[in-house]
């Protein structure tokens, strides 16, 4: 694909708001130059006073495919994302079937989601009761963290505590009752 330039006076950078030309080849930004540095024969849209802003995340969308695509799923969720101007999904673990809380159950949603996607998406991983041997591998196969929605007010409520904590190659989380003799401990790859 060949390169072009999206060109305004109002480009909104990390070092303010000013004249620039996006530089974007195969659906990817190259770089943010002065309109003057533009290369020879390059397609251009100069889009004028309107603003060029960078896309917005979501990190904590409920796209619930597989398993419950009625309530929402890729497609309806990346098309609204993209109208509003979002770029990134992260999708939450637990309402989808299966739940993400596995790599077989994360390439399924993978399966899912091909050739339906307007805007790039990923997937938190799902930490329940009986999954804590499926983290690391979840680490592994791509997730940025894991949900753990719910379960410090489930520990207060049995009287136990919740302790995160870095490690240096990751998060450390430990959770406590009151009448356990021992911790159960999870560790997830750094994002």
């Amino acid at each position: 694909m060949r390169l072009k330039a999206f060109l305004a006076r109002r480009v909104v950078t990390p070092h303010g708001i000013k004249a620039a030309a996006v530089l974007i080849q195969d659906g990817r930004i190259l770089d943010v130059v002065s309109p003057d540095q533009l290369p020879a024969q390059i397609c251009t849209a100069d889009f004028g006073e309107a603003a060029i802003l960078p896309g917005l995340v979501d990190s904590h969308v409920h796209i619930n495919e597989p398993g419950r695509t009625e309530w929402e799923g890729f497609r309806t969720a990346t098309r609204a994302a993209a109208a509003g101007g979002c770029t990134l999904l992260v999708d939450m673990p637990l309402n989808c079937l299966p739940a993400t809380t596995t790599v077989a159950a994360l390439e399924a949603k993978r399966k899912a989601a091909d050739h339906q996607c307007q805007v790039d998406w990923m997937a938190w991983g799902g930490v329940v009761s009986d999954n804590h041997e499926h983290i690391e591998d979840l680490a592994t196969a791509g997730v940025p963290g894991v949900g753990i929605s719910g379960m410090r007010e489930r520990l207060r409520q049995l009287g136990g505590t919740l302790e995160i904590t870095s490690n240096g190659r990751g998060t450390v989380v430990k959770a406590y009752l009151p009448t356990a003799t021992s911790s159960t401990s999870t560790s997830t790859a750094a994002a």
